[in-house]
C-alpha cells in the first residue's frame, strides 16, 4: 500500500470468542467521500511491470475472509467512518472465481440490510454473466484499461490478458446495460508505457462515447522492486490534472476529439502551463478572429467560451428565449467568470451598458 494523504488508516476492533482483534482497515478519500478500499486478496499470479503485488515479489500476501471483512465494513460504516466500499483483488485464480469472491462479500453486505454504496473492480476475461451479476447488485462498475492500446498494454502487463477481448470489450458491454454512465469507470497508469497524451485522449474519446462514465487518470509511481522502478520516472502531477480537464471537456463539455487535440504540442503532450479551454478557444480563432454572440450562439457554441459551463450556457440560453438577456443580466450570471469570459464575447447587439 502507498500511504498518501488520500489514504488514512483507520483501526478497527472486532470481539473473538476468546479475544479482541486490532485491524488496520485502509480508507480512501474519494471525491464522494470516504470510502473503504480494499483488495480481498493481495496475492496475483499476474507479471505486470509497475505492481508491487506482481507475482514472485516479496509483498506480503493477504486473504480476506468475506465474514471478517463484513464485519470490518460494517463497523466503519457504523461509525460513520466511511460511506462505502470498493472492492477489488489480485489476480489469484480465474477471473470468474475471484470476482465471485467479491461478490460473495456484497450478497452478504446485502442480506444483513446494507443498502449503500458499493463498487466492484471486474477481472480481465470476466464471464458476461458475471458483469450482469455485478451490475445487479452494485452501484459502480469498473474494470481498468491501463494503457490506451494494446500494444502499451502488452509492454506493461504482458500476462494480463488480450487487452481488446479480455478488458476493452468486456468494459463496453457493461456499459451498453448499466443504465447510466456513471455506473462505470476505469484507470489509466499515465506515463508507464511510454504513451502520448494524445494516445490517452484517443482512447478516453472512444470510451466516453461508448458510455463509459469514469475516467481515472493515475500518475505512475515507482515503486522499489518492480521491473519498471529504474526505467520510468513518476509521471508529474500536472500531467493528469490536464489529462482529467480533458475528460472533463469530453464528458460534461461534449467537446470534439478534434478541438481538444489543439491544445497538443509537436510532441503529442497537452501543454501544462495554460488552462486547455483557453487555448483551445484561441486557436479556434475566439476572441481574436470572432467573438461568440450569446444573442445567437448555440449551448454548444457558448461553451467553447472561457468561464462559461453548460449549466451556466444552458442558463443564458433560457433567459435569452424569454427577451430578457441584457448586459448587466449576463454580468450576473458570470459573475466573477465575466472577466475572464467577456474577451471572448460579442455583446455589440445586447442591450445595455458595455463598461467591461
Amino acid at each position: 500500500m502507498a500511504w498518501n494523504w488520500k489514504w488514512r488508516r483507520e483501526v478497527v476492533e472486532l470481539n473473538l470468542v476468546d479475544k479482541i482483534e486490532r485491524i488496520e482497515a485502509p480508507v480512501y478519500r474519494s471525491t464522494g467521500g470516504p470510502i473503504f478500499k480494499v483488495a480481498i486478496a493481495t496475492a496475483c499470479r499476474m507479471d505486470c511491470l509497475y505492481c508491487p503485488f506482481r507475482v514472485g515479489s516479496n509483498c506480503a500476501r493477504i486473504f480476506w475472509k468475506p465474514e471478517k471483512l463484513v464485519r470490518v465494513f460494517i463497523s466503519l460504516y457504523r461509525h460513520r467512518v466511511v460511506r462505502g466500499i470498493f472492492l477489488t483483488s489480485g489476480y489469484f485464480s480465474d477471473p470468474d472465481r475471484v470476482v465471485e469472491q467479491m461478490l460473495e462479500v456484497v450478497e452478504k453486505l446485502r442480506k444483513i440490510g446494507y443498502k449503500g454504496y458499493v463498487h466492484v473492480r471486474l477481472m480481465p476475461g470476466t464471464s458476461k454473466h458475471l458483469v450482469r451479476e455485478t451490475l445487479r447488485l452494485c452501484d459502480r462498475v469498473g474494470l481498468n484499461v491501463e494503457a490506451p492500446s494494446k500494444q502499451h498494454f502488452s509492454e506493461i502487463a504482458p500476462s494480463k490478458g488480450d487487452w481488446r477481448r479480455d478488458i476493452v470489450d468486456r468494459l463496453i458491454y457493461a456499459a451498453s446495460i448499466a443504465g447510466k454512465p456513471d455506473r462505470i469507470d476505469t484507470q489509466f497508469v499515465v506515463g508507464a508505457s511510454g504513451e502520448s497524451d494524445e494516445d490517452i485522449l484517443e482512447t478516453s474519446y472512444w470510451l466516453v462515447h461508448k458510455g463509459v462514465g469514469r475516467l481515472h487518470y493515475s500518475p505512475y509511481t515507482p515503486i522499489s522492486g518492480t521491473p519498471l522502478a529504474e526505467k520510468k520516472p513518476p509521471t508529474p502531477q500536472d500531467r493528469v490534472y490536464r489529462l482529467y480537464q480533458a475528460w472533463s471537456l469530453m464528458r460534461y463539455y461534449g467537446f470534439d476529439l478534434n478541438f481538444i487535440k489543439l491544445a497538443l504540442q509537436e510532441n503529442g503532450m497537452l501543454t501544462r502551463t495554460r488552462d486547455l479551454k483557453r487555448v483551445v478557444a484561441e486557436r479556434l480563432g475566439i476572441g481574436r478572429e470572432h467573438r461568440i454572440d450569446p444573442l445567437e450562439a448555440r449551448v454548444e457554441e457558448l461553451l467553447l467560451v472561457p468561464g462559461i459551463g453548460p449549466q451556466t450556457a444552458r442558463r443564458i440560453v433560457r433567459i435569452r428565449e424569454k427577451g430578457s438577456l441584457t448586459v448587466d443580466v449576463l454580468r450576473k450570471i458570470l459573475g466573477g467568470r465575466w472577466r475572464k469570459a467577456v474577451k471572448y464575447l460579442d455583446l455589440s447587439r445586447l442591450p445595455g451598458k458595455r463598461l467591461l
